[in-house]
């Protein structure tokens, strides 16, 4: 693949496929040389536009999605494949090796770039810094440049705040980001109840940020304007665990504070990741629950015990 995504020409694959015509598909929605110019990937359309195309084109979303997957990333996640059984396995020092002959290359797109960026901070990789760094930076600036978020560039700035402090981003600007996240999460069809989940990672990553870096005011504030935006929308997509991770955040910006609300927050975490434990006997969760615990406890500084 190469960076320009291959959305219209998957979609002429798809289209041929399925025996329509441009104009058929075109219909009165865009001109026939536009229809043709996207299907070259000569440009881009509206979001909006695009589902239209797919309903005459008799495609839902979902199978579109699982056709451009299908067509588009058998190389790539034979990659991602490799560094996940290198993560499982322990071999950090593997991964990094793969990830530096990755970021050497000179044709290196920006999703590969997304991987290794996200693939370090797993990690915690602290040597080669100057490479790692520079590909941070290469993230960063491509980001700030788009004129359009699409879901990449929303995959980017996850995990830029993910691992940022308050010298990297301006408060100012995770707010703005926090604001546009909230304003963003919908429901209203199943493209924007997908689209949603990268929306609500980065919200979650957003918040965090706040906490850890001692914006408590705002950080409460805006958590209890995301528990508000859940409670308003009942089909979102992980609803129940978007809502744990806020009322996490929520409970270590109370415990930060000394305040036994804190407390509280921690143990209604623990008792759902409890319950999610004894259900699926997973090892994931099961990390994911003594974590929780271990970062509550050493942030408690209340007096009062944790339930565990």
């Amino acid at each position: 693949m190469n960076e320009k995504n291959m959305h219209g020409r998957i979609f002429k694959k798809l289209r041929e496929e399925r025996g329509y015509k441009l104009k058929d598909v075109a219909g009165d929605i865009i001109s026939t040389r536009t229809l043709t110019r996207f299907e070259a990937d000569e440009t881009s359309l509206p979001i909006v536009t695009f589902e239209k195309l797919l309903e005459n084109c008799g495609i839902s979303y979902l199978d579109y999605m699982e056709y451009y997957i299908d067509n588009t990333q058998i190389e790539y996640n034979k990659f991602l494949k490799r560094m996940d059984k290198y993560l499982q396995s322990g071999f950090s020092s593997k991964l990094v090796n793969e990830c530096k002959k990755e970021l050497k290359k000179k044709d290196i797109n920006f999703s590969r770039r997304l991987d290794i960026l996200s693939l370090i901070n797993a990690v915690s990789w602290k040597e080669d810094k100057d490479l790692f760094e520079e590909n941070k930076r290469i993230v960063r600036e491509k980001i700030e440049l788009s004129n359009k978020l699409s879901w990449i560039e929303m995959s980017g700035i996850y995990n830029l705040i993910s691992f940022a402090s308050k010298n990297d981003y301006s408060v100012e600007y995770i707010d703005r980001v926090i604001e546009d996240c909230l304003q963003t999460i919908s429901t209203t069809n199943l493209f924007s109840r997908y689209l949603s989940i990268i929306y609500c990672d980065v919200l979650l990553a957003s918040l965090a940020f706040l906490s850890r870096n001692g914006y408590y005011d705002l950080a409460e504030r805006r958590c209890k304007d995301t528990l508000k935006l859940f409670n308003e929308l009942p089909i979102l997509l992980n609803k129940a665990l978007y809502s744990r991770d806020v009322i996490g955040i929520l409970s270590k910006v109370y415990l930060r504070q000394n305040n036994k609300k804190g407390v509280e927050l921690a143990n209604k975490c623990l008792e759902y990741d409890n319950i999610v434990v004894e259900i699926t006997d997973s090892p994931l969760y099961k990390h994911i629950r003594d974590t929780t615990y271990k970062t509550s406890c050493k942030l408690n500084k209340t007096g009062i015990d944790i339930e565990f």
